[in-house]
């Protein structure tokens, strides 16, 4: 049985589509659907049915995800593990992240690695939180950068840090100011402001619902959207507001594309962390690289809100917030 046949066929039932396998693998469908079919073929058995949505398992199909993963996660325990005696070297990775994060993380990392690891081949996924806590539990990511959420908690998961929230609004007509001035939002004003936000499954909603829920707050959420691309433009276009951290949009805030307001009284946060595949060993000197490189960007994942302002910012005063309110806003964390 040949390995990536196996591999393909995994990726294909997990996404439950030929289209969203060939995106996140790089592979052109045809490619996919000619390894499943050789599959098919050795094994004398249909895996998969096609439908209007993609495709489902059959019962064979579904037989044999179960042994190959098991199997996918021996061959690959067994490959690092016999390969650390080469010294250690990483030779691939695929590393998954919410586009709110990989916006400021992906241009350094990308370098970093360069730097670090000559003939690392890796590659980077955007994604919202429920997908990737799929990918990464099926072994299709080897590190995951996720919210963390109670549905996404895992014994494989570290925290590495929070970002405040901010309401994200968009300039009429692009007319905003490239020094905006700092501005907040009471929580409770949210109340009052068309939202547009990701689908329940994903963990920036499922944050902002748990801190409603907790504080009574009722949101007008207008849209469910699950494109990053998308709800950007829907906001840009002033169909409703957001709720991203400021860092995520700085290049456009600055640019006078968009407005942030911090929301306060009381604070929402999210926390950024880190997650490994638990089917399959990740080399721990990646691990350590990623946090390390997230660690040193700590400022401008927390831009513009810093107790240390002294670096240029969107925002014509300076946001010194004073430490009363740092500490509150971090004992909510």
């Amino acid at each position: 049985m040949n390995i990536k046949d196996l591999e393909y066929f995994i990726s294909v039932a997990e996404c439950g589509s030929f289209s969203r396998a060939s995106a996140i693998l790089g592979r052109p469908q045809p490619a996919l659907s000619r390894h499943i079919r050789d599959l098919e073929t050795l094994l004398h058995v249909k895996l998969l049915y096609r439908n209007g949505r993609g495709v489902v398992m059959t019962d064979a199909g579904r037989c044999l995800k179960q042994l190959g993963t098991d199997i996918i996660r021996k061959i690959h325990e067994a490959h690092d593990k016999v390969h650390a005696y080469s010294g250690g070297c990483v030779t691939s990775a695929v590393i998954g992240m919410p586009a709110s994060v990989s916006s400021t993380l992906a241009l350094p990392l990308t370098r970093s690695l360069q730097v670090a690891y000559e003939n690392l081949k890796f590659r980077f996924i955007d994604a919202y939180n429920g997908d990737l806590l799929q990918w990464l539990n099926s072994g299709m990511l080897d590190i995951a950068l996720l919210y963390d959420t109670q549905v996404s908690a895992s014994p494989n998961m570290e925290s590495l840090l929070s970002q405040n929230l901010c309401l994200i609004e968009g300039t009429a007509g692009g007319q905003g100011r490239a020094e905006c001035g700092y501005d907040s939002i009471q929580a409770r004003a949210l109340q009052d402001i068309p939202l547009i936000l990701p689908s329940k499954r994903h963990g920036l909603r499922q944050i902002v619902e748990g801190w409603t829920a907790k504080h009574d707050i009722k949101l007008n959420v207008q849209l469910d959207c699950d494109s990053y691309t998308s709800l950007l433009q829907l906001v840009s276009s002033n169909i409703g507001a957001t709720i991203l951290p400021a860092s995520c949009l700085r290049r456009e805030i600055m640019a006078g594309q968009f407005s942030a307001r911090l929301i306060v009284a009381p604070y929402l946060f999210r926390t950024i962390s880190l997650a490994t595949s638990p089917n399959k060993p990740v080399n721990s000197l990646l691990v350590n690289h990623v946090k390390e490189q997230i660690d040193s960007l700590s400022d401008e994942f927390r831009w513009p809100f810093t107790r240390d302002m002294s670096h240029a910012s969107a925002f014509s005063t300076p946001v010194r917030i004073p430490d009363v309110h740092f500490n509150e806003m971090l004992s909510q964390v």
